[in-house]
């Protein structure tokens, strides 16, 4: 009871149109400067997410957060993503656009191999990643929004990595090593750090498909 707070105006109000154009506004970052992310921003970025809503307020959500281990996760993840690009390179059925991802895969393993502290287009040298895990897919994926828009406040900037999802569902160690339990999903990871490069405007969308009924 002591993180509940009385309401009111001055401090719980938000501006509509303000928070459309913060919205409009976000975009994904690739491009992360070396600076680390102070600890009090992560607990406000963890906290967006604790007061998201579950679904029958089972508040199944959790959290991990990689700092020290990102290269050793960055190994396990560019190892299994190579060897599944040489099941799809193989395999004559493989559209043209998952070759081109596998291809992809075997560059960035082969680059990681080279030189570990070179290129990284996995992790693109962030220093934080915070991974989402639910029994409830849309529980977590919730909360992951939630946090976006708070760490996008705070001065950050991150992007969801689609390539770890992915290769988790092919390497149970992964799972594993992110201490995801038999009832949970990954749900997400962001991937999180201050922006190298900052836009000074919104960006554009495709017109929206509406049915009314």
């Amino acid at each position: 009871m002591n993180e509940v707070k009385e309401y009111n105006a001055k401090e719980f109000s938000v501006n509509p149109d303000v928070l459309m154009n913060f919205m409009k506004f976000r975009r994904s970052v690739r491009l992360f400067s070396t600076k680390n992310v102070e600890e009090e921003k992560i607990d406000k970025i963890i906290e967006a997410g604790k007061f998201t809503q579950t679904s029958g307020n089972l508040q199944d959500v959790s959290y991990v957060i990689i700092k020290d281990k990102i290269q050793e996760l960055r190994k396990m993840v560019l190892q299994t993503l190579n060897s599944q690009a040489d099941n799809l390179l193989y395999d004559e059925t493989t559209p043209s656009q998952i070759r081109m991802y596998a291809n992809m895969w075997k560059d960035m393993y082969g680059n990681f191999v080279e030189n570990p502290a070179g290129e990284d287009k996995l992790f693109s040298k962030a220093q934080l990643l915070i991974v989402i895990k639910s029994n409830n897919i849309v529980n977590g994926a919730l909360a992951a929004s939630k946090m976006e828009l708070m760490i996008n406040a705070l001065g950050l900037g991150t992007y969801f990595s689609g390539f770890l999802s992915r290769a988790v569902k092919f390497n149970p160690e992964i799972g594993k090593f992110l201490q995801i339990g038999d009832n949970e999903e990954l749900v997400a990871c962001m991937v999180i750090g201050y922006p190298k490069v900052h836009y000074k405007r919104t960006v554009s969308r495709k017109d929206v498909n509406i049915t009314r009924l």
